[in-house]
C-alpha cells in the first residue's frame, strides 16, 4: 500500500517537472561549493544562476540552452569592455553598450536568453570602468563553472526518455486511424453521411491526434540525443518515424475519403449502387482499419496483398455500368492510396556481426 501510494506521489512528481528542479538543485549546489572553496567567493550568485537557468528537460535542449546562455554573455562581454575602455565621456559610452546590447538581444538564435546581452554587458561595464578587471574575471569564471556543472547534471543524473508518450501518442492515433474507418464503413452500409456516424469534430480530432503524435515523437527524439542511457542507445527511433509517416499519409486519406462520402449523394444516400458495390467496398475499409491498427514498424498485415487485389477487381473497367463507375471510382483512389502506403514495410535495423562468433561461422567456398 505505502509502496502504491510512493510511487503515485514520485509519478506526479516526475509530471510536474521533478526530475529538472532536481537537476538544477544538484547543478546550482556544486556550483555554489566549487565557487567557494576554489575560486574564494563568498557568495557565488551568478555561477549558481547560470546552473538552474540551463537545465532543461532534455540533453540536447541544456546543451542549446547553454550555448545561447554562453554566447549571450560573451557578446555582452565583447561590447562592454571596449567601450569601458575607450569611450568618453562614460555615459556616452553607457548608451552605446546598451542601445548595441539591447539590439542583439532580441537576435533570433538567442531566444529568451538574450536577456543576458545587456545583462552581462552593464556588469562587465561597471567593473572594467570601476578598473575591477579581477572581480569581472571571477564573474566569469563563476559562470563558466555554472554551465559546466549544468550541463553534467542534465547528462548524467538520469536524462529523461521519453519513449512511453510518444508510444502512447502513436497508439491513440493508430486506434482514432481505424475507428474512423471503421466508422465510414458503418456509414456506406447505412447509407448515412460520415459526420452523422463519426460525429460533425471527427476530423478535427484526427487532426489533434496527428500533432499530438508529431509532437510526442519529436520530444522523443530529442530525448535520445546525447542521453547516455542504456534505454536510449537501444531504441531504433527511425521506425516510429515510418510508423508516423505512414499513419499521416492514410489519415490524411481517410480524411478524403470522409468528405468525398459527405459530399457525393451517389455514394451514401443513392440506392443505385447497390450491395454490388456497397458491400465490398465496406469491408475494404474494415479491412484497411484492420491494416492501420497493426502498422506498428514491422511487416504489413497479411491481409493486405488480398485487400489490394479486391480493390482492383472492384475498380476494374468494363465490371461496372458507365454511369455507376464514374460515381464508384473516385472512392476507390484515397482507399487504394492508404492501402500502398499501408503496404510498404519498414526497414529493417543492420545486424550486429559479434567477433566472438565469426570463428565458429562457415567460410565461404572459394
Amino acid at each position: 500500500m505505502h509502496r502504491s501510494r510512493l510511487s503515485t506521489l514520485l509519478a506526479r512528481i516526475g509530471r510536474a517537472g521533478g526530475a529538472e528542479a532536481a537537476r538544477a538543485t544538484v547543478a546550482a549546489g556544486l556550483t555554489w561549493q566549487t565557487c567557494a572553496r576554489l575560486l574564494h567567493i563568498p557568495d557565488p550568485y551568478a555561477g549558481a544562476v547560470a546552473a538552474v537557468l540551463i537545465v532543461e528537460t532534455t540533453a540536447a535542449a541544456t546543451v542549446s540552452a547553454a550555448t545561447r546562455y554562453a554566447a549571450g554573455c560573451l557578446m555582452g562581454v565583447l561590447l562592454a569592455v571596449p567601450g569601458a575602455l575607450y569611450a568618453e565621456p562614460g555615459m556616452a559610452g553607457l548608451a552605446v553598450v546598451v542601445f548595441a546590447s539591447v539590439l542583439l538581444a532580441r537576435h533570433g538564435f538567442l531566444g529568451h536568453h538574450g536577456l543576458h546581452v545587456p545583462t552581462t554587458a552593464l556588469i562587465a561595464f561597471a567593473l572594467v570602468r570601476g578598473r575591477h578587471p579581477d572581480e569581472l574575471a571571477a564573474h566569469l569564471a563563476e559562470m563558466v563553472l555554472g554551465l559546466a556543472f549544468g550541463l553534467a547534471c542534465s547528462v548524467l543524473l538520469f536524462p529523461a526518455v521519453r519513449v512511453r508518450s510518444a508510444e502512447r501518442a502513436l497508439e491513440e492515433l493508430r486506434l482514432l486511424v481505424a475507428r474512423s474507418l471503421d466508422g465510414l464503413a458503418d456509414a456506406v452500409v447505412r447509407q448515412e453521411r460520415p459526420r452523422t456516424v463519426l460525429g460533425p469534430a471527427w476530423e478535427d480530432d484526427l487532426g489533434r491526434a496527428l500533432t499530438r503524435a508529431r509532437t510526442a515523437v519529436g520530444e522523443a527524439h530529442e530525448s535520445l540525443r546525447w542521453n547516455v542511457r542504456p534505454t536510449a542507445r537501444r531504441r531504433r527511433w527511425h521506425l516510429d518515424d515510418r510508423v508516423l509517416g505512414t499513419l499521416t499519409d492514410v489519415a490524411g486519406q481517410v480524411t478524403a475519403t470522409g468528405r468525398l462520402l459527405d459530399v457525393h449523394p451517389d455514394a451514401a444516400e443513392d440506392s443505385r449502387s447497390g450491395p454490388a458495390f456497397t458491400q465490398p467496398y465496406a469491408r475494404l475499409l474494415r479491412t484497411t482499419a484492420l491494416c492501420a491498427y497493426s502498422c506498428r514498424g514491422g511487416r504489413p498485415h497479411p491481409a493486405l496483398p488480398a485487400a489490394r487485389q479486391a480493390l482492383a477487381r472492384l475498380g476494374a473497367p468494363g465490371c461496372d455500368p458507365p454511369d455507376r463507375a464514374a460515381t464508384d471510382r473516385p472512392l476507390l483512389r484515397p482507399l487504394e492510396s492508404a492501402l500502398t502506403c499501408l503496404s510498404s514495410p519498414a526497414p529493417a535495423p543492420p545486424a550486429r556481426s559479434h567477433r566472438l562468433l565469426d570463428p565458429l561461422r562457415p567460410s565461404p567456398r572459394r
